[in-house]
């Protein structure tokens, strides 16, 4: 918590439900009220533009309707990161995995009961063009940013607080500025219990788990070339600047080796396979329990 006193009007913490998950955040100056509307009123348009939960979103008519669609600075910087996903690990990392995800039980009424015949993941090509100003969708998609959305979110909040010392943790994807933070590593088979702890400065800490989400035989990690969930890792972490990089990364290591992801930028890594066995960075940061 912050050392020093507060302003009566300010608060050192807030918590509270967006985006489908648990968001704390604190800052160490003190969060002030235009602060806190902001950081809503920032969730609330992620959430109208990028929501396949919602039908009055932007990805839910651009699912019912093709054509070109402009987008904002950030919203095209989260598409060309996803770009720059796709490539890198050779299609496997697809926002057009929307379709298959609905069709398992994973939509909007969260049904959670698969289809008789789950759709096949389009190609990139096949569907979304970037442009200078945006977007265009050559055929309708359902698109889902989920391998990095979050990421996305939190960093959108960070921008709000400027030159303050700050945790921002939503849902256990963490951005911090300020003080070392040591992070505990959840065993993805174990609630509660940890395989080990990094600690951050300055940078954000994403991970990835098929627990998180899961139904049945299935889980929210789509292998889009066999319409399936993704079984030889079981969760992954990730650290990296921006969140955004570090909730991709974090989502890009289910499916590829660290090595094939260094063209991305720095980052250290921890991933955990269905065996057991776990390959992490070498770093002095990463302490692992055996």
């Amino acid at each position: 918590m912050p050392s020093k006193s507060l302003s009566p009007t300010l608060k050192p913490s807030i918590e509270f439900e967006a985006l489908g998950t648990h968001w704390f955040i604190e800052a160490e100056s003190g969060i002030t009220p235009r602060q806190e509307r902001l950081i809503h009123t920032t969730l609330g348009i992620i959430d109208r533009t990028w929501s396949r939960f919602r039908d009055d979103s932007l990805v839910a008519t651009m699912s019912r309707r093709v054509g070109e669609y402009p987008l904002s600075v950030t919203d095209r910087g989260l598409m060309q990161w996803y770009h720059l996903l796709y490539k890198a690990t050779e299609g496997y990392i697809n926002p057009l995995v929307g379709q298959t995800l609905a069709d398992a039980g994973y939509d909007a009424s969260y049904r959670l009961a698969p289809k008789t015949t789950i759709a096949t993941t389009p190609s990139w090509d096949e569907v979304i063009k970037l442009t200078a100003t945006g977007i265009t969708i050559t055929q309708p998609g359902i698109i889902d940013v989920g391998a990095a959305g979050k990421g996305f979110a939190i960093d959108a909040i960070a921008d709000l607080f400027k030159t303050q010392s700050y945790t921002i943790d939503a849902g256990g994807d963490i951005r911090i500025k300020g003080t070392p933070q040591t992070i505990g590593l959840e065993h993805p088979l174990h609630r509660g219990e940890l395989i080990g702890t990094i600690t951050i400065k300055d940078k954000s800490i994403c991970g990835s788990a098929g627990n998180r989400r899961q139904w049945g035989d299935w889980h929210h990690i789509i292998n889009p070339r066999t319409s399936r969930p993704v079984e030889n890792v079981i969760a992954t972490w990730a650290v990296a600047d921006t969140a955004m990089h570090a909730d991709g990364i974090a989502s890009a290591l289910f499916f590829v080796p660290p090595e094939q992801l260094t063209q991305l930028g720095d980052f250290a890594y921890v991933i955990m396979y269905e065996n057991g066995k776990v390959y992490h960075t070498n770093t002095q940061d990463i302490r692992l329990f055996t």
